[in-house]
């Protein structure tokens, strides 16, 4: 028997989520659920120390109220899984290996997450394989292992990286960490990073002699990375000064413009770190356009196809297609731009990668509206009045899905901060392209 322990601190998405997949469960299993809206608990590890020292199931499960099990005979399929693995000491459904150059190659899972869409069946797994940490989103561990390891709540004495110190530690018993075929979903999978970086810093103090790179859900964690994150957060205004990001490109961008309409919107727009008064998102794909209503990042929202959206001459003052293009035919494109154009008072902001970037349907089978269908050049967009500037650094360093073609990502990643300063100027050798048109000037002209 599975006994399931889960600390929330919202009723209604554990009735609605977790509960409501567990209830069609085919075989019993034990429930231990611990209260924490009122912050009885201020550790992960604390709670759930406690909660697993109540569970008298065979395995114990450490699950988020948010997740959501694949099917009616999950707890069961996923026993018998776990009883053929000999030297298991924990299991999850997303976990990180250690070789590889970047996230889509350390990734194993069998998460279907709504931000994973982007990685299509990168890392999906068939059968069991071991991984060097899980993602604590749902934990796995026999209570003949719990009783001898308990997750270490002096150290993580938050909400961040129990579970991968818990992976790490087991190695020292001579067991594994799995990741098992197991299909669930993230039904929220929105990140709070607040404190990460103290907790990385004490994951790599601990386990640094044994491993120099650890590889977790929420980033690699080195020596050399613990320092440039370090001094990025010291001197955190500087550094985004030297080095924008895309939410501060485009906010700089949108410079005088108090409404904005957001086409194709997804669920994390760099809209949701600008100070705009009232923006409209658009967005198709249900799981994207729920994910932004919970974050709150519009005003209003539209369901809707931006191919056969209509609104009023002028009606915002600004539009913007952040990474829309690239999904459209050329001629759907140009009549996307078009009525961009009628829509805008007084700007409309234009990402997309710089010429074609293949991305099939396959790679996509979450979403096929991910699939690119056609690319743009910085010609093309003068032609059409636009001022080009190019993001994301020298095209030359990234390859399949914009990644960084070469191993030690940490360190061409820093490389690429440095192109961006060059590429900006030059976008024909950019990455990806950021073209801005003034809607008020040519309408006085």
């Amino acid at each position: 028997m599975i006994s399931v322990v889960c600390v929330y601190n919202s009723e209604e998405i554990l009735k609605n989520v977790l509960l409501k997949s567990l209830d069609t469960q085919t075989v019993k299993f034990e429930l231990i659920t611990l209260d924490n809206r009122d912050n009885r608990y201020t550790s992960a590890a604390e709670a759930l120390n406690y909660g697993g020292g109540k569970a008298k199931g065979e395995y114990i499960m450490f699950v988020h109220q948010d997740m959501w099990l694949g099917s009616n005979s999950w707890l069961d399929e996923v026993e018998k899984c776990l009883e053929s693995i000999p030297d298991l000491g924990i299991a999850g459904v997303a976990g990180m290996i250690e070789e590889g150059r970047n996230w889509e190659e350390w990734v194993r899972r069998s998460l279907d997450a709504c931000d994973e869409v982007w990685w299509g069946k990168s890392g999906r797994i068939e059968e069991p394989e071991e991984v060097q940490t899980l993602d604590e989103c749902l934990l796995l561990v026999p209570s003949s292992v719990f009783n001898r390891l308990k997750f270490d709540e002096k150290t993580f004495d938050g909400w961040h990286l129990y579970g991968a110190d818990y992976c790490l530690c087991v190695r020292e018993l001579g067991l594994k960490a799995w990741v098992i075929p197991a299909l669930s979903s993230h039904s929220s999978p929105a990140r709070n990073m607040k404190g990460l970086l103290k907790y990385q810093r004490r994951l790599y103090a601990k386990h640094k002699m044994r491993t120099r790179h650890i590889h977790t859900y929420l980033g690699e964690i080195s020596f050399l990375e613990l320092r440039f994150s370090l001094l990025r957060q010291l001197f955190k205004p500087l550094y985004f000064r030297l080095f924008p990001d895309l939410a501060i490109t485009v906010r700089k961008a949108l410079s005088g413009c108090s409404t904005v309409l957001d086409l194709g919107c997804g669920y994390n727009s760099p809209i949701a770190q600008s100070s705009i008064p009232f923006s409209v998102g658009v967005e198709l794909f249900e799981p994207y356009l729920q994910e932004s209503k919970r974050r709150g990042i519009h005003t209003q929202y539209i369901k809707a196809d931006v191919r056969r959206l209509e609104f009023q001459p002028r009606a915002f003052h600004a539009v913007i297609a952040i990474g829309i293009l690239e999904h459209l035919t050329k001629e759907e494109g140009y009549e996307l731009i078009r009525k961009m154009e009628e829509w805008a008072s007084k700007k409309i902001v234009i990402t997309t990668p710089n010429g074609y970037l293949r991305q099939d349907t396959l790679a996509c089978a979450n979403n096929p509206l991910q699939e690119h269908k056609s690319g743009w050049t910085t010609a093309e967009f003068r032609k059409l009045g636009f001022s080009v500037f190019g993001i994301n650094g020298w095209r030359g360093l990234r390859g399949h899905k914009a990644l960084m073609k070469y191993r030690q990502a940490f360190l061409w990643m820093r490389i690429s901060e440095l192109t961006q300063k060059i590429t900006y100027h030059y976008p024909k050798l950019a990455m990806q392209l950021l073209a801005v048109k003034r809607i008020d000037q040519a309408i006085r002209r």
